[in-house]
């Protein structure tokens, strides 16, 4: 299909979960020397680390005084570096140089764990922390799912809603505390809410903890020891509600991307990320949306709870098929320029400089006559980001949606796009951004994007299984057809 809009990339979370694949950019490259996973590096090599990590945000970050102190920046690199006396392997040094991501205070800027460590670590037999979790804002650390193990002479059962209040000794409040410093993210909030999706990795990275945890559990005031081994194979268990359409949807959570009837003439779409193959996503959308005509489908709910984003090509794509008029997905772009993304000769500018554009890119309504036209619903949460964030902005601006759920932890008004590097001994991998985005509407307000319904799901509602976002929706929806 011929496409009107220039592409737009942002850089995706997603790329920096441990489950996602297939990624428009190289993020996980293998090291030229894998002899470096094996080797210390001495000390004087990893303070010159430490520096160029500092060095490359202040290069290419558009607006670091706006998200950082810089004055504790500056002082935490000086004391990271004077903890150094010793020659360190590579993840001895990521825990502590990795504690500078905090700082930047930014979802765009961070340093990525030592990949290649934990994966010849899971190849070679290693078994990371085996539950999903959600962290409340009262900074509870839940258990999602049921989940349960059973072998020749027991089974042990773990019912969702349990909390965990400690690992191997270490109290939960303190491994939060500690593991939300390697994770970037406008707040620690949303820090915290990264660090679920990614909980075992960390756990690793921080703590070096995989294959055996003991695991103090909180389940109706009533609290158990659990201990667990690389021999067991716990499974998640079905939704004690999955008689339930409202709740069915947890049940196939391994897909990324799939549509749905949920009730009487209203559609549920879940997309996971916009990290994907752009012309795989335009088909699946295409097929999605010839259904949903074909149905006759007068209500439809999307869900991006769990999408930290990818590219807006994908994202655009799909606010086309819901659009009636001309419309934009950002409204300004400013980029800071680099030895990296000046371009050949200097084409586009001199190092330092910022270059600033209004965005001038009208997207025209998709050329199809499977366009919708009914109400939609969009669930957002403080996990959605980076693209996730353009695309909820985009329909919020556009009055192309209704928004449910709970405002997103990163900024309407956000980074974007930027650079890859190596730090130069340790070959540690980082990610700064290098440009800022303005919404729709242009609108310069800080905070996140904030659904016109909040829905804030607690303790009870996640024991019970409840999707509470889906219910508000089919609340709506139940109230609009009576008008």
């Amino acid at each position: 299909m011929q496409k009107s809009y220039q592409l737009l990339f942002t850089i995706s979370l997603c790329l920096f979960l441990s489950n996602c694949n297939n990624s428009y950019l190289d993020i996980f490259p293998d090291l030229d020397d894998p002899a470096l996973m094996e080797r210390t590096i001495a000390p004087e090599l990893l303070k010159q680390d430490i520096q160029a990590f500092y060095q490359g945000a202040l290069d290419r970050h558009p607006n670091l005084d706006s998200y950082a102190n810089k004055k504790e920046l500056e002082s935490a690199v000086k004391e990271l570096q004077a903890k150094i006396s010793e020659p360190m392997s590579r993840l001895e040094f990521y825990k502590i140089v990795g504690q500078l991501t905090h700082y930047f205070n930014d979802g765009h800027s961070m340093l990525i764990w030592p990949y290649q460590e934990y994966e010849n670590a899971k190849a070679e037999g290693g078994k990371p922390f085996p539950f999903e979790v959600k962290i409340t804002p009262q900074k509870s650390v839940i258990i999602d799912n049921s989940y349960s193990f059973q072998s020749k002479k027991v089974t042990i059962e773990i019912p969702a809603g349990s909390e965990i209040t400690a690992i191997n000794g270490i109290s939960m409040v303190v491994m939060l505390e500690t593991m939300q410093r390697y994770v970037g993210g406008e707040s620690q909030y949303l820090r915290e809410q990264f660090l679920a999706n990614r909980f075992s990795l960390y756990l690793w990275s921080v703590f070096s903890l995989m294959n055996n945890f003991e695991i103090e559990l909180s389940f109706e005031q009533v609290t158990n020891n659990i201990s667990i081994d690389a021999l067991q194979h716990w499974e998640k268990q079905e939704s004690k509600n999955n008689d339930n359409e409202v709740n069915d949807h947890k049940n196939t959570l391994e897909k990324d991307f799939y549509f749905k009837k949920l009730k009487q003439n209203v559609g549920y779409l879940y997309i996971g990320h916009f990290d994907v193959d752009i012309d795989w996503f335009e088909k699946f959308i295409d097929n999605t949306f010839e259904v949903i005509k074909k149905n006759n489908y007068e209500s439809l709910i999307i869900d991006i709870r769990d999408n930290t984003g990818g590219n807006t090509v994908t994202a655009t794509y799909l606010a086309s098929y819901l659009a009636t008029k001309k419309f934009k997905m950002i409204s300004k772009m400013t980029e800071k320029l680099n030895v990296d993304n000046r371009g050949f000769l200097n084409y586009k500018g001199q190092v330092g400089e910022l270059l600033e554009s209004e965005w001038d890119d009208w997207v025209a309504p998709v050329d199809s006559d499977n366009i919708y036209t009914g109400q939609t619903y969009l669930l957002i949460s403080p996990i959605t980001y980076s693209a996730g964030i353009v695309f909820a902005t985009s329909l919020k601006d556009n009055k192309m949606a209704t928004l449910i759920g709970r405002q997103t932890g990163g900024n309407a008004n956000q980074t974007a796009q930027g650079n890859l590097f190596n730090l130069p001994n340790s070959q540690l991998r980082a990610y700064i951004t290098t440009r800022m985005l303005v919404r729709p509407s242009g609108a310069a307000t800080s905070g996140g994007v904030k659904p016109d319904f909040e829905v804030i799901p607690t303790v009870t509602t996640i024991s019970a299984e409840k999707d509470i976002e889906i219910e508000k929706a089919l609340e709506l929806i139940h109230l609009n057809s009576k008008l």
